[in-house]
């Protein structure tokens, strides 16, 4: 072999010889063809793959160079590749996964671009692995039974706690009499949590029961449920305590010896 060819050989050598960083949702190295596993996710949940488009080795003169773009090359069956933008920094290629895929790992192909080969890079590809559970996040609603007075609110707390690798939108929903119905939507980052309140507020004697829900945006197989109970019963102490939240209709004395009893039933909790 001449002297030419070495050097031929010694430079294709080195323009292959670079590694790729990923950035997001794990930090990790990786050359061509390697696989990435990305963590857990639930059905229909979209999750994004960060690279740096720069690389310090490689290229046309073994000193790195720049991609130009990443897409999805290869998803499995029902779900959707979203490509990087041209020039994006850091390179964001995102995938979401079908609302009705059913649990297990799933595998799909990633390929980065250096565009018309200007840096001598070409194109990269490496493979991304997921695993679609249904257990994706953790609720709890407490407590399940609340005992109050007229005109005093009965509180839950509901916790969300999203264990997967990326984040979502969850719907938080109560059905029931209108005065008491409620949906709100909370985004929960990943593997973060969240707590909101629900609050009834009932002004006659009366058990009620209703189901609070819990749903991600992506997907109705990510769905949790559970049932509470309001019991309103009137009695001295919860009169005294229903005088917290103001009196409107009594003449001044009234009003002060209510204003009373609401400073006293507050030593009882």
């Amino acid at each position: 072999m001449n002297a030419r060819s070495m050097f031929f050989v010694f430079m294709l050598f080195f323009g292959l010889a670079f590694s790729l960083h990923v950035l997001a949702p794990v930090d990790k190295e990786i050359k061509d063809g390697d696989t990435v596993y990305l963590g857990s996710i639930g059905p229909g949940q979209t999750i994004e793959v960060l690279v740096d488009q720069e690389v310090k080795t490689g290229g046309r003169f073994g000193q790195g160079g720049v991609f130009d773009y990443a897409v999805v090359e290869k998803a499995p069956p029902g779900w959707i590749g979203i490509p990087s933008k041209l020039h994006d920094k850091p390179l964001r290629v995102a995938l979401t996964a079908d609302p009705e895929a059913k649990e297990g790992e799933y595998i799909a192909k990633i390929k980065v671009i250096d565009e018309n080969n200007v840096d001598g890079l070409g194109e990269t590809t490496f493979f991304v692995k997921v695993n679609i559970t249904y257990d994706v996040a953790d609720v709890s609603i407490e407590p399940v039974y609340v005992k109050t007075g007229p005109g005093q609110p009965a509180k839950f707390s509901i916790t969300i706690n999203n264990k997967g690798a990326t984040g979502d939108a969850f719907i938080i929903q109560a059905q029931g009499p209108k005065r008491w119905e409620f949906k709100r939507s909370v985004f929960v980052p990943a593997k973060s949590e969240k707590t909101i309140v629900y609050e009834i507020v009932g002004n006659e004697e009366e058990v009620y029961k209703t189901q609070l829900s819990v749903q991600s945006s992506a997907s109705p197989l990510i769905h949790y449920e559970k049932n509470i109970t309001v019991d309103i019963q009137s009695n001295i102490l919860h009169d005294m305590k229903a005088t917290n939240n103001g009196v409107l209709t009594f003449p001044i004395f009234e009003s002060l010896v209510y204003s009373f009893f609401g400073l006293i039933s507050n030593l009882f909790g």
